[in-house]
């Protein structure tokens, strides 16, 4: 499959989804406010980052977190350095733009879905290709995690350590595990990170081990309009020429929907009617095989699915 541009940016391919990007992360999640804060450097300064006390001066970060904040920038789909000089996405502008933007301050949690979305199908990171779109479990110990990344990386571009992979898997955790926010943390780590209101990944400790748990099922903060960014984005790397696209597809491909948001059948059939129901155009019809598939009467499949995206509230 030939590479392919969404009309946010995100390129699709044969090689899309891979496990590549282990570190650079320099343990820091990323927080509130880095993100809006991130667009409105970048948009004053495409140069921010030619040096360390430019960014530093700039962010109002120290050296390690611009470094992750530049890194976090990239992973979201959000950001592009060529030569030193930085430009943020379509996407980006899209987001944060203080006059067009959909959501410029990062409020709507379905602003969060989508940057979920782009760092776990685009992203490249190992620990979220293997957790997300990778895992059938529903649970996974820590120490097994770790060891599923290394054996992923090993795979996709050579052996890490078993250090590298058990903070890149801490790194997930940080990032998604809402109950590690709690009465004692203090200061901008009492914020947490914006993944977090997901509720897509919890832990708990059995027999003294740490316990991943990647539930799926209903995901009541997805809206339509998220789910629709998902959705348009999946059928045009997959689909881009057809009028119709399988809830198989959706929920079972590696790259889906259902994988990325760990929706299980009934949770995406939900989905999906709500998403037929909002969606000009489109149905959602039995595909005389036994399955349901979506199917868009007019010729322009992903026309209607992209306005329903970006639809603000």
């Amino acid at each position: 499959m030939s590479a392919r541009q969404s009309e946010d940016g995100a390129v699709w391919g044969g090689d899309g989804g891979r496990a590549v990007v282990f570190s650079g992360h320099e343990s820091f999640a990323c927080r509130y406010g880095w993100l809006p804060k991130l667009y409105e450097v970048v948009e004053r300064d495409p140069q921010v980052f030619s040096s360390d006390d430019r960014a530093i001066l700039a962010l109002g970060l120290g050296r390690n977190m611009v470094k992750a904040l530049r890194f976090w920038g990239g992973v979201f789909g959000l950001v592009v350095v060529e030569r030193g000089v930085a430009s943020n996405t379509k996407f980006a502008h899209r987001l944060f733009d203080p006059k067009t933007g959909l959501d410029p301050y990062l409020e709507d949690v379905g602003s969060i879905w989508r940057l979920h979305w782009n760092v776990t199908v685009h992203g490249g990171l190992g620990a979220w290709v293997t957790a997300f779109l990778e895992m059938q479990d529903v649970e996974v110990s820590r120490e097994r995690l770790v060891e599923l990344v290394r054996n992923r990386a090993m795979t996709a571009r050579g052996p890490i350590s078993s250090g590298t992979a058990a903070a890149h898997v801490d790194m997930l955790i940080r990032s998604y595990d809402f109950g590690r926010v709690n009465a004692a943390t203090t200061g901008d780590e009492s914020l947490g990170c914006p993944l977090q209101e997901l509720h897509l990944l919890e832990t708990q400790t059995a027999n003294g081990a740490l316990v991943v748990r990647l539930p799926r099922g209903q995901k009541p903060e997805l809206d339509v309009r998220a789910f629709a960014f998902a959705l348009r984005d999946f059928w045009n790397g997959v689909a881009p020429n057809s009028r119709s696209i399988s809830m198989r597809s959706l929920l079972l491909d590696r790259r889906s929907p259902g994988a990325a948001f760990r929706l299980d059948e009934m949770s995406l059939h939900r989905k999906l009617e709500e998403f037929a129901g909002a969606a000009s155009g489109i149905e959602l019809r039995e595909d005389g095989a036994g399955g349901l598939e979506l199917m868009a009467r007019g010729s322009d499949n992903l026309k209607e699915v992209g306005r329903l995206a970006w639809l603000a509230h």
